[in-house]
């Protein structure tokens, strides 16, 4: 009775035009687990990779167990390998760090712009501006850093504007006798930037000009400072 069911099974895979081949249970649990989308892939792949006598690849050609086997080791390994990478490239970032900010200067204008103000308050004229230079150095706050300028500024020193060094696109600057300088900044949004009675206007330039680009400095080196 058993006879007669194989080979009535094999009958019919031989009309339906499928090979029969019969495995037993010790050569199904050597087969890997694989999901379902992996093994038609896998099974697609092996049989493209045939070829018959005649140059065609046989559609109805099943994949042996070696095939499949190879195949699904191959996949594992191919994973394992792409998670290294990953792994790898994560600890390249958590080890990469940002260089720390350094602060050049951060106070009030220069005191100098008081002089001529507090002389003038003499005169009924130079009240208001006697007024005027000691509300900026009680409100106005410069903060220049290696990534960044700062003006605060304002009733109560409640306004503030910030630009960082890549968006400067010109600067011009004009010295002053007791040593401080205004500076502007040409923006790429093109805005402008101005800091009046910066003190120590040689350093602060120099500095600067140091950490804006390259084609800046030299158009700034050719016709940025102004003389007075």
């Amino acid at each position: 009775m058993l006879s007669s069911i194989v080979i009535l099974a094999f009958i019919l895979s031989l009309a339906s035009g499928f090979t029969f081949l019969p495995l037993s249970s010790r050569a199904v649990n050597r087969i890997p687990s694989l999901s379902k989308d992996r093994l038609c892939e896998s099974t697609s792949s092996i049989i493209s990779s045939r070829n018959t006598p005649f140059g065609v690849n046989p559609l109805n050609a099943e994949p042996t167990l070696e095939e499949i086997e190879a195949l699904s080791f191959k996949g594992k390994g191919s994973g394992k390998r792409g998670g290294d990478k990953s792994v790898e490239a994560k600890a390249v970032q958590s080890t990469a760090a940002l260089t720390p900010e350094v602060d050049f200067y951060e106070g009030p204008p220069a005191i100098t712009e008081c002089i001529i103000p507090t002389i003038s308050i003499l005169t009924v004229i130079g009240i208001i501006p006697a007024i005027a230079s000691y509300s900026r150095q009680a409100w106005v706050r410069y903060k220049i850093t290696s990534r960044r300028i700062r003006v605060t500024s304002g009733f109560g020193g409640k306004d503030m504007a910030e630009i960082v060094y890549p968006d400067i696109v010109e600067v011009r600057s004009v010295p002053r006798l007791l040593g401080d300088g205004d500076f502007v900044f040409f923006l790429k949004d093109g805005a402008k930037f101005e800091m009046r009675n910066v003190p120590k206007y040689e350093d602060t330039k120099e500095y600067i000009l140091g950490l804006v680009g390259e084609d800046v400095k030299e158009k700034y080196m050719k016709e940025g400072q102004i003389s007075r």
